[in-house]
């Protein structure tokens, strides 16, 4: 089976069949190259969803109302040099609802760089995205076993750019399973998964960021409950099924071993 940019974007939104999509949760699991191009559309659909709901709060400007009843009529899809995929489809428009969104925030058009529309995006947003993917996965819930701890650390210390260490918290109930390399707001993220005795996942998550501030931060993304804080050189965020008394706590033993 060939797997494109529109296969995937099925994938994502969930329109294909149990047998394709267990044949490419395999594919995405064997290839990382695929798992890349995975992330990529991934990260387009988030950054349209969060611009949309930005854009769904605010006044339509004034500029924006005149552009659009002076708009030229649409190029049919069937045009020579229309795009010819939803996958493409999806990237364009998340590029541009992000530099509308921008826009209409105070900056200009022409001068609204990538950069500025990527830390516009919340990384807790994009943490609670994967999490929501991953807690349901059994075989494939790491990418690294916890019997190779060692590597783990090492691996995820040299790719995140800040010192990653896997904390103790078996007093919690929690059994280290491994570990994956996420990506959020276009930086790596260590992500450490731990399961309780009712296999539901906690997963700790660590990304590089000056100057991050110490004290907790509790919230809520979609169905997750966060526990958030940070260091000199990175921030954390503890992430599990909304409803989890002790999340509190399991994020402070693990901020004092990290």
């Amino acid at each position: 089976m060939k797997i494109d940019d529109e296969m995937l974007s099925a994938f994502l939104d969930g329109e294909l069949t149990a047998d394709k999509t267990r044949a490419i949760e395999t594919a995405l699991t064997d290839d990382p190259g695929l798992q890349a191009q995975f992330e990529t559309l991934m990260a387009a659909n988030n950054l349209a969803k969060q611009a949309f709901a930005a854009m769904a709060d605010e006044p339509v400007p004034l500029a924006l109302a005149a552009a659009i009843q002076d708009a030229p009529v649409p190029i049919p899809a069937n045009a020579p040099n229309a795009p010819s995929s939803r996958a493409g489809w999806l990237l364009a428009s998340a590029l541009v609802i992000a530099l509308g969104v921008g826009a209409s925030s105070g900056y200009f058009f022409g001068r609204t760089t990538i950069e500025e529309v990527a830390s516009a995006r919340s990384w807790l947003t994009d943490i609670a995205d994967y999490h929501a993917v991953y807690e349901t996965q059994v075989r494939h819930l790491v990418e690294v076993p916890a019997s190779e701890a060692d590597h783990i650390e090492t691996w995820l210390t040299g790719t995140v750019g800040t010192q990653v260490r896997i904390p103790d918290l078996t007093e919690h109930g929690l059994t280290f399973e491994g570990a994956r390399l996420l990506v959020a707001v276009g930086k790596p993220v260590a992500q450490l998964i731990y399961t309780d005795a009712d296999q539901r996942v906690v997963a700790l998550c660590q990304i590089r960021a000056d100057g991050a501030s110490p004290d907790f931060d509790e919230r809520r993304i979609n169905s997750f409950d966060m526990v958030t804080w940070g260091r000199e050189d990175a921030n954390f965020v503890v992430i599990t099924d909304h409803g989890t008394e002790n999340i509190r706590a399991i994020a402070q033993a693990a901020a004092e071993q990290v």
